[in-house]
């Protein structure tokens, strides 16, 4: 069974609304780490309350493991039900506003009684939050503008967040009798890092019986030759369906971006001199079965899902320039992982042992410099201590290679955390922005700039700091911070976290035109975190990368030869 995503809510939720409440933090904290345990170790809390095994996990105390057995038996959770009684639900929502927080929540919440982000929208409009102890009249600009960016993200969800409900549907449609074959298409298919819906095409030459099997489960909208309907996570799904001999043609069709199709009637009506037609293929009798027969019948070269989104792919493959993108099973090296020498749930040993059972060749441990309090950063004396454990590992494992990295913050000068005789012990700097997000574009570019200066910078981090649906990208000119990765030599990292997916596809374009090497990281903080790094592969195609492009496809040889090689003349 997967893990209860429910659950994992309903826990944070208490975190938050507890902190709201103003009761004992370490109280409410325990149960964000019960959630925080639940999706770090895939934990099935259905079989482990019915075999009466949640109390021993580590973590789970007996009021905690009570009230999670309540829940797995009623599918509701009484202490909850309370809690929300005298503490809006909606309140959480406004603890994710950028700059607020659970305690600025509970005095908006006191003093205006505000329960939701109408509320707290319609109170900045009337410029009553600025009068509050702890606001002012930037802060209330701040959060108003923030507000108009949930209510623009409103519908959408982050790929990842789709995978489990697309799966759900995926097998559903495979147990269905008069579905002859299905496909995701649009954009998940795509790879687009922000979906608004899960759509499906299904061929199919009974589609009424088709209706009639979702009909018992979910409530459908219905259209013309499709039907959609949302799921309890609040995931929209549409199914298009279609008679076989057309099923190819619409696969096509339903994945492009409308760019890209628009770009593709043209050529197709140049190429064909019939006019397009999106849903029927044009040419009685001529079926395909598979696309890439579509592609040989036009005469151009196959174009791969993540490629369309924009004319340029059509172009290249008139031209037979497409290149053999990036898979998964070019990669090497898993870098950028943390431990819980900082903030990670997982030993450094076991991150190495789970990378080797993945197939990979090294690992590389980043973990956050001293700066980094909030993430049990490492002092000076600590790093000695990790490198020590390091060595000793690597007298002891076999099959894999531990690398010393560190995730260094860059500092609001651009400077890295350590002093030069410390940054030159470790083998790979990752140098990121984790602080200090409101400077102007200017004064951020000069900083990571700076940053790419330094001979002891291998990797730029996360480098525009999105969280995808959660925080903008801070100010920065991208490509002027590209550019000046070319000019010194340096990686740009691209963030498989699939809540970042940092760098955008559009910019690893832009790298790639100028020559700078990606390395796909997956920032894990646990060991099933690590397969992030395939998220990162599959956007990394979007943005045009072939296997020469990326450093963590290289050997431990050739990685270990080329980052010793960085800045250091």
């Amino acid at each position: 069974m997967e893990v209860d995503k429910k659950l994992v809510k309903l826990l944070r939720n208490i975190s938050i609304l507890l902190q709201i409440k103003g009761e004992n933090i370490f109280k409410a904290q325990a149960y964000a780490k019960a959630a925080d345990i639940i999706e770090a170790m895939q934990l099935d809390v259905h079989t482990l309350a019915k075999n009466g095994k949640l109390g021993e996990v580590e973590g789970f105390g007996e009021a905690l493991v009570k009230k999670i057995t309540e829940y797995v038996e009623t599918g509701r959770m009484s202490y909850y039900d309370k809690l929300t009684s005298e503490i809006p639900v909606e309140l959480v929502a406004i603890t994710k506003i950028p700059g607020i927080g659970p305690k600025k929540t509970k005095v908006l919440f006191e003093s205006l009684g505000i329960k939701s982000i109408d509320d707290l929208e319609r109170a900045c409009i009337e410029d009553k939050v600025s009068k509050i102890k702890g606001f002012s009249v930037k802060s209330q600009e701040i959060i108003l503008n923030s507000i108009q960016h949930i209510k623009a993200w409103k519908g959408k969800k982050q790929q990842f967040a789709c995978f489990q409900e697309a799966n759900n549907i995926f097998n559903f449609l495979k147990s269905i009798p008069v579905v002859h074959t299905h496909s995701i298409v649009g954009e998940m298919r795509r790879y687009s890092e922000i979906v608004t819906s899960v759509h499906f095409l299904v061929s199919t030459l009974e589609p009424q019986k088709l209706i009639s099997y979702f009909s018992t489960k979910y409530n459908l909208n219905l259209g013309v030759s499709s039907f959609s309907f949302q799921t309890d996570d609040e995931i929209l799904v549409q199914i298009s369906y279609c008679n076989p001999q057309n099923y190819i043609w619409q696969l096509h069709n339903l994945t492009g971006s409308e760019a890209y199709v628009d770009s593709f009637s043209k050529f197709f009506e140049e190429r064909t001199n019939r006019s397009f037609n999106f849903y029927e293929f044009p040419y009685s009798g001529i079926t395909f079965e598979t696309e890439e027969q579509l592609f040989d019948w036009l005469g151009i070269q196959y174009i791969p899902p993540e490629l369309r989104e924009s004319n340029f792919s059509i172009q290249r493959a008139i031209e037979r320039s497409i290149p053999k993108l990036i898979q998964e099973s070019d990669l090497r090296g898993m870098v950028h992982v943390h431990s819980t020498w900082s903030d990670g749930f997982n030993t450094i040993e076991q991150m190495a042992n789970a990378a080797k059972n993945l197939g990979f060749e090294y690992i590389v441990i980043c973990d956050h410099s001293q700066t980094a309090k909030y993430a049990n950063g490492l002092e000076p004396e600590r790093v000695i201590l990790q490198h020590k454990e390091i060595d000793a590992l690597n007298e002891k494992l076999t099959g894999i290679k531990v690398l010393k990295g560190i995730e260094s913050d860059i500092l609001p000068d651009g400077s890295l955390d350590y002093k030069e005789d410390l940054l030159q012990r470790f083998d790979v700097v990752v140098a990121s922005v984790h602080s200090h997000f409101k400077m102007t574009k200017a004064e951020m570019t000069r900083r990571i700039i700076y940053a790419l200066m330094s001979p002891y910078t291998h990797i730029l981090g996360h480098p525009t700091g999105r969280l995808l649906l959660s925080r903008d990208s801070y100010e920065v000119d991208i490509k002027a911070v590209i550019d000046a990765a070319a000019d010194y030599g340096k990686i740009i990292e691209l963030n498989a976290n699939p809540y970042r997916l940092d760098l955008p596809w559009e910019h690893i374009v832009y790298a790639k035109e100028k020559g700078v090497k990606i390395s796909i990281n997956p920032d894990s903080h646990d060991v099933n975190s690590l397969t992030d790094v395939f998220y990162g592969v599959n956007f990394a195609r979007k943005g045009w990368l072939e296997k020469k492009d990326v450093v963590n496809s290289l050997n431990f040889e050739e990685f270990t030869s080329l980052v010793k090689s960085i800045g250091r003349t």
